[in-house]
């Protein structure tokens, strides 16, 4: 043991000193906001964590931002990635190394780098977007086709959530009074616990798939970190095993989510949504009524062609008539004069005569010896005995 024993404070100013003297000057580091706060005289102060590629922690600290650079850097930050400074964003912050004598380390926040938190945020979407085509789901749901009356919604949403009241008047005020049956399934669309709410939500809809068309996901709109949980990969997996078309509305304009991506249809509003869909039922109407219009002009042009054929026959049938009863009347005129021709009295007048025994034509092989016959001439008989 040492004979020189160091007070606590003592040995804290030596590690002081030696940190004043290695970090001379402010440095960049880089870290995951895990806490963020702000007191009332605008200090802004930050818990970092750093995790490996395990996602084990293996380092945090604090940070803290002084009013004075706070009023600047906020905006700053804000204005260039379009979302505020927040927790679970990763930053680069230029940071002044403080060992305090009295209360440990801390990190004095000089600077901060909103391309570094721009550039993480999208290596993080692409790195989602590369894994779903490695896993060949990135276009499964898109191949799903919505039917072709569209009328029952399964909803993702916040029930309290100004998209959905939108989306609603928007489908039930709609100019043809087509009637949808809606369900709500209420889900976080908002912050960390977000992106697992909607999961637990579709998982939902999935158990009663046969009872809808289709399923909606919409947000009103909000800033990049607002919508940073629809860049999520188990939103996104769970959309692309869906065995419903999936439309997002998530009402956002610079950027396109993970979830537009991969959705049947994506559209920029939750009312662009229900615009589409009235304006679908409006397509199926219309064409609908087009097709009644064809077939009642076709029925009523068969209609019209009978009615001519009709009219037609009743003006020739009389005439085919009188010319039938003609035709059977002159066949009937050559028939007699057939008969006429043919009749026995016109035989006879010809020179011919006929042999009647016992009143009845007779033949050479009914006669015999002693017999009594007729013979009848054109203009008179005379009877005889055979010989």
């Amino acid at each position: 043991m040492s004979d020189v024993v160091l007070g606590l404070y003592d040995l804290n100013a030596e590690i002081s000193n030696c940190v004043s003297d290695h970090f001379s000057h402010p440095v960049w580091v880089a870290a995951e906001v895990v806490g963020l706060s702000e007191n009332r005289t605008g200090h802004c102060y930050l818990e970092l964590m750093e995790k490996n590629d395990a996602g084990v922690i293996v380092a945090k600290a604090k940070a803290t931002i002084w009013a004075s650079l706070y009023k600047q850097i906020k905006p700053y930050f804000l204005r260039e990635t379009g979302m505020p400074l927040a927790v679970g964003m990763t930053v680069a912050l230029l940071v002044e190394v403080v060992f305090h004598p009295s209360y440990g380390p801390s990190l004095n926040v000089k600077d901060i780098n909103p391309s570094f938190t721009l550039g993480n945020r999208l290596l993080q979407r692409n790195q989602v977007i590369n894994r779903l085509h490695n896993e060949g789901v990135f276009d499964r749901n898109k191949e799903l086709a919505l039917p072709l009356l569209t009328r029952k919604i399964a909803v993702v949403t916040a029930q309290t959530a100004a998209g959905y009241g939108d989306f609603m008047n928007e489908l039930t005020q709609n100019p043809w009074g087509f009637r949808f049956e809606v369900t709500l399934f209420p889900a976080l669309v908002q912050g960390e616990l977000a992106e697992a709410s909607m999961v637990k939500a579709l998982h939902e809809v999935a158990k009663q798939a046969e009872n809808f068309d289709a399923v909606v996901i919409i947000r009103g709109g909000g800033s990049v970190a607002d919508l940073a949980c629809f860049d999520g990969y188990e939103l996104a997996y769970t959309v692309t095993e869906m065995l419903l078309p999936v439309i997002a509305g998530i009402g956002h304009d610079r950027d396109v989510s993970v979830l537009d991506m991969v959705a049947a249809i994506s559209l920029k509003t939750p009312t662009a949504v229900a615009q589409f869909l009235v304006q679908k039922m409006a397509d199926v109407h219309q064409q609908v009524m087009g097709y009644q219009d064809r077939l009642t002009k076709a029925v009523q042009q068969l209609l019209q062609r009978q009615n001519q054929r009709l009219q037609t026959i009743e003006m020739i049938l009389p005439l085919s008539a009188r010319r039938c009863i003609e035709r059977k009347d002159h066949r009937l005129q050559l028939l007699e004069r057939s008969l006429d021709l043919l009749s026995p009295q016109n035989v006879l007048k010809k020179g011919y005569t006929m042999t009647l025994k016992n009143g009845a034509l007779a033949s050479l092989q009914d006669l015999h010896t002693g017999d009594e016959i007729t013979t009848v001439f054109h203009n008179g008989s005379v009877k005889s005995i055979v010989g």
